[in-house]
């Protein structure tokens, strides 16, 4: 692809075979759906409008944009798209923290899962690697036990945690993913479809990586080392408001 601020890279998880997948981007759909919730919501309207939300042919979709990674003001944010349990229609829902960036820094634009695993598991992304593991020291605790844990196990060092509570265990159809113990993707119930997929948990350990950090400077917000956002938002959006 073409197209740049991609990694090109999305990893498909079936957690009923436990195989992991990776496939480009459709450059059409880079081109047409810029960002994690655009490109979010075509995934999940191509798998089919009538599928049961806590089916297992259900998917959930963890989902980055071009500039996430970069040094773009607000750029760390991730897109949980799915079909909701609670409204039974496409929903996206959103958190910060530095799970995206790690997720950009470890190569992939996203992470789509489906299918059921037998038993509880989280997913552990080092070093580009994808591992599905077992789930049964933490299913059950909640959040900021789940997440002391894997600090615990991995260390707190450029490590971050996403995953569910007992809501979204037991799927309570409001149930949401926590990021790094309190910032939630708060609608739709994206919670509670980790639950029903017997996911309990992300886990990302990857260490900073900018890329093109001198093209990007060059390119948009920085010069001669500072800062120039205040500019450039008068020149891009004062003239529309």
């Amino acid at each position: 692809m073409a197209l740049g601020g991609f990694a090109n890279k999305v990893a498909h998880i079936d957690l009923s075979t436990r195989q992991v997948m990776h496939e480009p981007i459709p450059e059409e759909w880079a081109l047409k759906y810029i960002g994690g919730r655009g490109l979010g919501v075509r995934y999940v309207l191509e798998n089919g409008a009538q599928v049961d939300p806590l089916s297992p042919q259900n998917i959930l979709c963890f989902m980055n944009g071009p500039l996430t990674g970069t040094e773009a003001n607000m750029s760390g944010r991730l897109a949980v798209v799915t079909k909701s349990p609670l409204t039974g229609t496409v929903t996206d829902s959103h958190h910060g923290g530095w799970s995206a960036a790690r997720l950009r820094w470890s190569g992939y634009d996203g992470l789509i899962f489906r299918g059921k695993a037998d038993k509880p598991v989280y997913i552990l992304i080092h070093d580009g690697k994808i591992e599905i593991l077992d789930a049964a020291e933490v299913w059950g605790k909640g959040v900021h036990d789940t997440v002391k844990f894997f600090q615990n196990k991995y260390g707190e060092k450029d490590l971050s945690v996403m995953a569910i509570g007992p809501a979204g265990e037991k799927l309570a159809r409001f149930a949401c993913w926590i990021n790094e113990m309190d910032r939630a993707s708060g609608r739709g119930g994206t919670g509670c479809v980790g639950g029903s997929k017997n996911l309990k948990a992300i886990v990302i350990k990857q260490e900073k990586n900018i890329p093109r950090r001198k093209t990007f400077r060059a390119r948009t917000m920085w010069k001669n080392g500072k800062r120039r956002t205040k500019k450039r938002l008068r020149k891009l959006w004062t003239s529309a408001s």
